[in-house]
């Protein structure tokens, strides 16, 4: 229930909760003190005492034969002395006049005294002066045959009356149940949404003092709800990204290490090859050839290194566009292969290609691939210990996708190291700091996951190591 519903039903509820409790407790007293509602005038008039039954058979009697009684001052005083013992009232009425009252303040009700020979029904209580009154009625006739009534009123035990007795304990009981009814709504409405409130200053309070690691959740469903629910989701994602914000900083410190590490030895080596030009080292033509060869080859690897962190730090940021199109693969491994061949065969490496008439088409970058391709084969070649180095490489269809292994006859990599080849400036051995890059196979990894593939190395049981890769097929 939204924060909104609940606050109109609470104040809805402050208002007749008490209202119900009131007629509640009314209703209960009058069961205790007057037997319940409606005790009516006759009903009092049938009291087993007799008393107010004498006095009323005895005006009908006297109406009945004696009306002209009602003229003697000394049978109406003595009248009106029982009456007051009764504490009851009387009203003789002649035509249209008031004969007899038993109190002064009877002779307002003239006007509003029902008309003789009236069978209506009474109402059970009247208002009369300062009084609440039952009413009877009794007709007859004068010996002039003027029309005469007789009304009898008793003091009311209605509800009316009741509730006037009772008004101050009514009141007070409605104050009180006033109060407890808000103070106790006011309790549960203020704990629903203070507690969510509670938890989002205490959460506020952990993340001001650098404490990510907690939980919070709320099961209700109103707005209060949703943003603590929301709240610890952007507590999750502000530790993911400083996590993330962590791990960069880390990766950029080892990147500058290693930066420094692979730059360091070969421009040491540039510079101590030239310092020993200029020194007169190397005094003939032969040495200082043989020198200016060793620095074009060193600086040749730095541009290569300064040219591969270029693009791998460009891949790692997504800053590198890829250019896909529909290629069949086996025909793309066929012409790479065909442009390395003579380079591969210098090195006494053979290459097997398991190529057979199929045809199907990968959504690749081209230039990309290539570069996955010599990357995997090199780094091959340049760790191959045996005289006569074979590659092999084979396509196998799956169902939505392509796997292309490349598998070579060199050392293989321990098992504690097969799943961190693919790490950047990872090398199997480290004091062959010239050997590579140590991001060959680090881009080959990025270029296959921008292309929604997964890249993956194992040891053959035969020796060797080899490396898969997955593309995408396309309809051909």
């Amino acid at each position: 229930m939204s924060i909104k519903k609940r606050l109109f039903f609470a104040n809805a509820a402050m208002i007749v909760m008490p209202i119900i409790a009131i007629v509640f407790i009314i209703f209960l007293l009058n069961i205790v003190f007057f037997n319940g509602f409606g005790s009516g005038f006759k009903q009092n008039w049938q009291r087993t005492d007799g008393e107010l039954t004498g006095v009323y058979n005895e005006l009908q009697k006297t109406a009945s034969l004696d009306p002209d009684k009602f003229y003697d001052e000394q049978y109406v005083k003595s009248l009106e002395e029982r009456l007051n013992e009764e504490k009851a009232e009387v009203i003789i009425r002649k035509d249209n006049e008031l004969l007899f009252t038993s109190t002064q303040q009877m002779t307002i009700l003239n006007n509003h005294l029902p008309a003789f020979g009236y069978k209506g029904n009474y109402p059970a209580a009247s208002w009369v002066g300062d009084g609440n009154y039952s009413m009877i009625q009794y007709d007859f006739y004068f010996n002039d045959s003027s029309k005469g009534s007789i009304f009898l009123l008793e003091p009311s035990a209605s509800f009316v009356n009741f509730a006037r007795s009772f008004f101050p304990v009514l009141f007070i009981g409605l104050i009180l149940v006033f109060i407890l009814t808000n103070i106790l709504l006011s309790t549960l409405v203020s704990r629903s949404i203070l507690r969510p409130v509670r938890l989002l200053s205490d959460a506020a309070g952990q993340i001001r003092s650098g404490n990510l690691n907690f939980h919070i959740k709320s099961k209700s469903r109103d707005e209060l709800g949703k943003l603590v629910n929301s709240f610890d989701s952007m507590r999750e994602q502000l530790k993911e990204s400083l996590e993330l914000r962590d791990k960069y900083e880390h990766n950029r410190k080892e990147l500058i290490a290693n930066i420094s590490h692979d730059l360091k030895t070969p421009i040491t080596s540039i510079l101590g090859y030239v310092e020993g030009i200029q020194d007169g080292v190397a005094s003939t033509a032969e040495k200082q050839k043989e020198y200016l060869a060793t620095v074009h080859s060193k600086a040749l690897y730095v541009n290569r290194l300064i040219e591969e962190l270029s693009l791998y730090s460009k891949l790692d940021v997504k800053k590198l566009p890829f250019h896909f199109e529909s290629v069949d693969i086996f025909a793309f491994i066929q012409d790479y292969l065909n442009d390395i061949n003579d380079e591969l065969s210098e090195k006494d490496v053979q290459v097997v290609f398991d190529k057979d008439e199929r045809h199907v088409t990968v959504c690749i970058d081209r230039i990309k691939i290539v570069r996955v391709v010599e990357n995997i084969i090199f780094n091959s070649v340049k760790y191959m210990n045996n005289e006569f180095g074979k590659i092999t490489i084979s396509i196998i269809e799956q169902e939505k996708k392509v796997k292309v292994s490349i598998s070579d006859n060199g050392p293989g990599v321990s098992e504690d190291e097969i799943s961190t080849i693919f790490n950047r400036f990872y090398r199997t051995d480290p004091s062959r700091s010239t050997a590579g890059s140590g991001l060959g196979l680090a881009i080959a990894s990025q270029i296959i996951k921008e292309h929604g593939g997964e890249i993956w190395a194992e040891n053959l049981s035969t020796g060797g190591l080899c490396v898969h890769f997955t593309l995408k097929k396309t309809k051909g």
